[in-house]
């Protein structure tokens, strides 16, 4: 692969030579250039000896992209959680995980979970006033804090995420996000639905881990 690589570069250099010299003797006479050759020899030097100097087709390398945040190329802010067996990451699957959940931490996300149920009871008032960025603001506050504290708890000490309470959590996500994006459209009769349905998986998820 280098040999053919010096090789290009030599017949490359050959071929500038050749052009040169061809561009030289044109013209009237041989002593004289005029102007327009010269630029004309310029332009071929400059356009030959980087060719010369770029890489080859075989030593170059493709470059590597990353979409959304997944693939072999340089991935954005997000995807510290792309890998879910990070063993240092409170977002892993629990594969080899040094952090561990400890009765001391699930008391505070009880309690920091309480005060994300306290937080979204205002959005009925925000849907009522029709108010988008009031509505938003409420739930961008809290909706990030209630999945992460419900799914720590639905887990328990025990790391258990099959269990009915963790599959809960997801739909009570998936509500939120739904209730958020009717009120950016102003869909105000469905966010009163989605309202009722999200208190309604918050309860049934409530019984199910005695929370």
């Amino acid at each position: 692969m280098a040999r053919a690589s010096r090789t290009s570069k030599s017949m490359l250099a050959l071929l500038l030579g050749a052009t040169l010299t061809q561009l030289l003797r044109s013209g009237p006479g041989n002593d004289f250039v005029q102007p327009t050759r010269r630029e004309a020899a310029a332009a071929a030097a400059a356009a030959l000896l980087a060719a010369a100097g770029a890489p080859g087709a075989a030593d170059a390398r493709a470059p590597t992209i990353s979409v959304f945040g997944f693939g072999s190329g340089m991935s954005d802010a997000y995807s510290q959680n792309d890998n879910p067996t990070n063993p240092y990451s409170q977002f892993s699957d629990g594969t080899n995980a040094v952090y561990k959940l400890t009765q001391d931490i699930l008391d505070k996300k009880k309690a920091e979970l309480a005060k994300g149920f306290d937080a979204i009871e205002a959005a009925p008032g925000f849907i009522q006033a029709k108010n988008p960025m009031k509505l938003n603001t409420c739930l961008r506050g809290s909706a990030f804090y209630i999945k992460s504290d419900m799914e720590a708890i639905s887990k328990g000490l025990a790391e258990d995420r099959s269990n009915a309470a963790f599959a809960k959590t997801r739909e009570v996500a998936q509500k939120l996000g739904e209730l958020g994006a009717h009120g950016r459209a102003k869909n105000w009769p469905q966010c009163d639905k989605d309202y009722a349905e999200v208190q309604g998986l918050i309860s049934e998820w409530k019984q199910m881990v005695a929370f």
